[in-house]
């Protein structure tokens, strides 16, 4: 399935970002405060999945509005020097953000557009033990912020 990362953010750009949630904004600006200097490119709303499409398809406005509302969409994906990551951002994340990082990875290993090891990223502003152990299970890195 084809993956779009779409266009590239500054790291310094503070707008709200498309697809994120408002509660969620702030711990995003809290993680990129922080950690956002190893970025090489920043990527919002990065569609993954969905269906493979011809140019012609492509072209019409319909289906691209289509191929958008069905797609998956990461909340960001990072470019770092020796690794991508793909980031999912919630305030109280559950069970459903893991399991998004986790279909993000198979959908992005079916079209990967940068030929790098990938890291599932999960930023939040707090995590219970039960998530955070299941999380470290599936390779997947927490940062609190």
């Amino acid at each position: 399935m084809p993956t779009e990362i779409g266009n590239v953010y500054d790291l310094t750009w503070r707008g709200r970002p498309p697809h994120m949630l408002d509660l969620d904004v702030p711990i995003w600006y809290r993680f990129l405060d922080k950690y956002g200097s190893a970025f090489l490119a920043l990527h919002y709303d990065c569609l993954l999945g969905g269906p493979f499409h011809t140019p012609q398809q492509e072209a019409d406005p319909m289906w691209r509005m289509w191929r958008y509302n069905t797609s998956k969409r990461a909340d960001a994906i990072a470019n770092l020097s020796s690794e991508v990551w793909i980031i999912e951002v919630s305030a109280s994340p559950g069970l459903r953000a893991v399991g998004q990082l986790l279909v993000y990875k198979s959908l992005w290993l079916e079209d990967p557009k940068i030929l790098k090891p990938i890291q599932l990223v999960l930023v939040a502003a707090q995590i219970d033990a039960d998530l955070a152990g299941a999380c470290s299970a599936s390779g997947i890195q927490i940062y609190i912020v």
